[in-house]
């Protein structure tokens, strides 16, 4: 896949897409399963959904201010970082890069003005919330063995 590999180039990015992208960037964190585990476990401590927030808006900052192109290994390297730094955790379950390719994906959309990715992600319905499907998926093995 071209976003795989690097982003849009190095244009300018419109205050429509601009403001698309920041939705987009909140719409996947808010299904990020490891991230939301994160931010409800306090693993950043009191201020985990602070950091969180915060950690969006880097990201959308480096999308929006940086000149392009923007390359893979950079967003993942400073998404591992930011995670480390946030929240003292390192997300082993390969959940860093696919978020990263999602995010390439829409700020490549947004930059051609097709917002049909963070549409998609607007109108669909997450079942429960990505932390109780994560415990539902942990806990059931345990529940099985009478461990719980």
């Amino acid at each position: 896949m071209a976003a795989s590999n690097s982003g849009g180039g190095g244009g300018p990015i419109s205050a429509q897409a601009a403001a698309a992208l920041g939705e987009g960037i909140k719409l996947v964190f808010g299904r990020w399963t490891a991230l939301q585990m994160a931010v409800e476990n306090q693993w950043g401590g009191r201020d985990s959904r602070v950091k969180a927030d915060q950690f969006g808006e880097s990201i959308h900052s480096w999308f929006c201010r940086s000149r392009g192109p923007h390359y893979f290994e950079d967003l993942v390297d400073m998404m591992y970082e930011n995670i480390s730094d946030s929240f003292n955790a390192d997300f082993e379950d390969n959940s860093v890069e696919e978020v990263a390719e999602q995010l390439l994906i829409i700020h490549e959309e947004c930059m051609q003005s097709n917002y049909s990715s963070i549409e998609r992600l607007r109108n669909s319905h997450v079942q429960g919330n990505a932390v109780s499907q994560s415990r539902q998926i942990v806990i059931a093995p345990l529940a099985i063995l009478g461990i719980l």
